[in-house]
Parts: C-alpha cells; sequence; structure tokens
C-alpha cells in the first residue's frame, strides 16, 4: 500500500510540473514571440501592449505578427474574429489600440520590405509585391469568410471604425 502511495504521489508530482511548464510557455513573454518593446516608438507601446497582453491569451504573437497581413480592413475583419473568439478578453474598447498597433507594425513591414527590394534591385518575387496584394487578399477573403471585411458585423463594424489607426498624441 505504501509503495502503490509513493508511485501515485510521484506521478502526481510529474503531472502537476508537466501542467506547469506548459502553462509557462503558453505565454507570448519571450523576445523571440514578440517583439522588443525598447525598439518601438513611445506612442505604440501601451497598443503593443495590449495587442501583446490580449493575442498572448489565446495563440502565440507569431502567428499575427507573421500573418503578412498588411491591408487594414482585413486586420480590421481579423481583430473582430477573434474578438468574438469566447475567453479572449478583447473588448469592443480594445479593438482600436489593438489596430492602431497592427496598422503601425504592417506599415514597417512594408517599408522594411520596401526598403530590402529597392537596394536589391525589385522583389524577389514579383508576384508577392504590393501591386499584387489585393488579388491575394481577396483570393484568402473568399477562402476564409470571416477574414473578409464584409463579413463584420455592424456593432463591431461601427466601433472598429470609430478608432483611430493613427497612434495616440500625448
Amino acid at each position: 500500500m505504501k509503495r502503490t502511495m509513493q508511485r501515485w504521489s510521484g506521478l502526481l508530482i510529474a503531472l502537476a510540473l508537466a501542467i506547469a511548464s506548459l502553462g509557462a510557455s503558453g505565454c507570448a513573454t519571450s523576445q523571440r514571440d514578440g517583439l522588443d518593446v525598447a525598439q518601438l516608438p513611445e506612442a505604440v507601446r501601451p497598443d503593443y501592449a495590449l495587442f501583446a497582453r490580449r493575442c498572448s491569451k489565446c495563440h502565440s504573437l507569431a502567428r499575427p505578427l507573421g500573418s503578412g497581413i498588411t491591408d487594414d480592413s482585413v486586420w480590421i475583419a481579423y481583430v473582430d474574429k477573434m474578438r468574438r473568439q469566447p475567453g479572449s478578453g478583447i473588448s469592443p474598447q480594445d479593438a482600436g489600440p489593438i489596430l492602431r498597433f497592427l496598422h503601425y507594425y504592417s506599415s514597417e513591414q512594408r517599408r522594411i520590405k520596401r526598403e530590402h527590394d529597392e537596394a536589391n534591385g525589385g522583389p524577389a518575387n514579383p508576384a508577392l509585391s504590393d501591386a499584387a496584394g489585393a488579388p491575394v487578399r481577396q483570393k484568402i477573403a473568399g477562402r476564409h469568410p470571416d477574414r473578409n471585411p464584409e463579413s463584420v458585423s455592424e456593432t463591431s463594424r461601427a466601433g472598429l471604425q470609430s478608432a483611430s489607426l493613427a497612434p495616440p498624441t500625448r
């Protein structure tokens, strides 16, 4: 009996450690997953902090940051879809700051890509250039109705459109 109890307690401790390590790894707090806040402009930092806090609840930050989305209307639909997920914690009031950060981030990614392309004589893959972006986005929106801006609820659209995409002035 004593041996069985020792075995069970050992298994319970191992299980508790395994669960604790899963919980710790689910949070997007490492540099490899998110962005270095010190590299962001002061005005964008609060928006990024909210983005990181809300979006890391359900998935890694690498998911939206690496998505390649550069169109604000696609971001609006994406954030609206995520906001409607149970347990996301994204309120209608959170959408504006999150969208401001995503607008900033997308603009920076486009700028970096443009500078890289100019320095290297043009895009490595012309099919992925900004000029071809609209057809690619339409194809994505067609396959994923929730990414289609027309599928955003009227209530969400009104709340999201009222939020300025420009960083707040301080």
